[in-house]
């Protein structure tokens, strides 16, 4: 990972902690206690500024650090109703982004025990009532840790698919669960080298073969490389796909296939050998070990993620049930809270996942007879709590039971997605409507907001991945492409229409289920 990236979230967590302090004296908080709590949670933020790139010590030093600051903050306001659990997610995270792989899931499962073990404690009054000033620090603290957890999650995409190769679908299997197949390293002497390049055009970092070449180590200049008129104007510096034939300025004849983005470029060099495959055969091979490699990043990525996610969600719900007992006042509020940020955390979790598999040619669908108006209603109860706090009413108008031909958790992600989106560009006192139909072998659901509207030369792009409109609040823009990538893979397609000052409008076009499949949920019924 991008050793900036990881300095910039937490310099941000330094800003952060800053303005939190600056809001708890604000609500009356003492000075001293205040500044002692603001140093001590700005040491994350401060070893993670100052860590070395690769140093292996300093990035386990960082991920306990995370976790210390997380439980002292539970100790200190609360236990396990505490809102500052939320900050049990930043260690498994920081670990990630740090690329200390192995003690980030570590970190997650000692959160959940952590989790388990301050809720058990406070619900037995073992832990010390927080003092009466610790409310107005929780909840500014809490909330820099919801939007810095997001900001290690977005940088995570942004590393992860900018900087990988967009590569030609080819089928390979990606595990529901368990443990995921790492291809193996390259080493010298295979015939294959993998390039990255900076986007000024200098070698970043070579795995494999070298070609017996000895300008082919980092730093030098990627032209410097290959004899001129041998590779592609703006190789390297435009972004988009490369591929062909090129030689060394050695004279050596060589293969390579590249992908250029924001970030720089990533190029996979090869020789054919003599008597070898066809040099498309080639490139297409190498296309797919890079195919392995960012298929099982995003499937380890995912279940590294769930697993404190679904902890912080299971816990959450206990509060909110009181199941451990009465929850006290001040604090009534913060379960919810916790988990409407948690349920926004997975579904981005979800979305990086199943655009992944889309893109790597096996989405993860299994149509049934779905009702979306049914769908509709359930995801409404869901995020009605998030509506609420913006003001927002949700309503759905529908004729009844509408029946496709679908995906059930497919669906509930469209729903999500959409739905989500319209509560975000919605002011308060505003209505999000909700709306299912048949339309001839069509059922469709549609999600209608009456915000300030898309301009319309943005929204072509609006599917695209990342893409995001002019104006637009932050987020990852990841929505939209996979409420898309859905609907295509059902046959089906997604509609946007927008009005300036109006709203938007969403709509998604799924097969209709026919009589036939219906025909055994009607006699389950009966």
């Amino acid at each position: 990972m991008s050793q900036k990236r990881l300095q910039f979230v937490h310099v941000a967590w330094l800003a952060m902690c800053g303005g939190s302090g600056l809001a708890g004296l604000i609500a009356g908080a003492p000075l001293w206690p205040v500044l002692a709590i603001m140093v001590t949670a700005s040491v994350p933020g401060i070893m993670g500024i100052a860590l070395p790139a690769g140093d292996s010590l300093w990035r386990g030093l960082l991920v306990i650090t995370w976790t210390v600051t997380a439980l002292a903050g539970l100790i200190l306001t609360g236990g396990g109703a505490s809102p500052l659990t939320i900050l049990l997610l930043a260690a498994p995270l920081a670990g990630l982004l740090a690329g200390a792989r192995r003690m980030s899931a570590e970190a997650a499962v000692f959160a959940a025990l952590a989790l388990f073990m301050a809720v058990t404690a406070s619900g037995l009054g073992w832990l010390p009532q927080p003092v009466a000033w610790a409310g107005s620090l929780a909840v500014p603290f809490a909330f820099s840790g919801v939007v810095v957890s997001a900001l290690m999650v977005w940088m995570l995409v942004h590393s992860g698919m900018a900087g990988k190769l967009i590569l030609i679908p080819h089928p390979e299997t990606v595990p529901e669960s368990g443990p995921v197949n790492q291809p193996g390293p390259l080493l010298p002497g295979q015939g294959v080298a993998v390039l990255q390049v900076t986007p000024e055009g200098r070698l970043r970092a070579i795995e494999g073969d070298t070609f017996a070449n000895p300008a082919l180590r980092p730093g030098t200049a990627l032209t410097a490389l290959f004899e001129p008129g041998t590779v592609p104007d703006g190789f390297g510096i435009m972004e988009g796909h490369s591929a062909g034939e090129a030689r060394f300025a050695s004279g050596q004849r060589i293969l390579f296939a590249s992908e250029t983005g924001t970030d720089g470029t990533s190029i996979v060099l090869f020789a054919p050998p003599e008597g070898g495959p066809d040099p498309a055969e080639a490139v297409r091979l190498a296309y797919d070990e890079e195919l392995k490699k960012r298929t099982a990043f995003f499937a380890s990525l995912g279940h590294d993620l769930r697993t404190p996610l679904h902890a912080i969600l299971g816990y959450a719900e206990i509060m909110q049930a009181e199941l451990m007992g009465p929850m006290p006042a001040v604090y009534a509020d913060y379960p919810a809270i916790i988990h409407e940020s948690g349920t926004d955390l997975l579904l981005l979790v979800d979305d990086i996942l199943d655009l992944a598999r889309a893109e790597a040619g096996q989405p993860r669908l299994d149509p049934e007879p779905v009702d979306l108006a049914a769908s509709a209603e359930s995801v409404i109860r869901q995020l009605t709590g998030h509506a609420d706090r913006a003001g927002v009413t949700l309503k759905l108008r529908s004729q009844g039971e509408t029946w496709a031909e679908a995906d059930a958790r497919a669906v509930r992600q469209i729903w999500q997605n959409l739905v989500s989106n319209a509560i975000k560009y919605s002011g308060s006192g505003k209505t999000v409507t909700l709306e299912t139909r048949i339309e001839g072998g069509a059922a469709i659901l549609s999600v209608q907001d009456r915000g300030a509207g898309i301009p319309t030369a943005d929204l072509a792009r609006l599917t695209q991945p990342f893409a995001q409109a002019t104006g637009a609040k932050p987020g990852t823009g990841l929505g939209l492409s996979v409420v898309r990538r859905f609907a295509e893979l059902h046959g089906g397609e997604l509609r946007l229409s927008s009005k300036p000052g109006r709203g938007t409008k969403a709509e998604v076009i799924l097969p209709r289920a026919s009589e036939a499949d219906l025909m055994p949920l009607d006699e389950a019924a009966e």
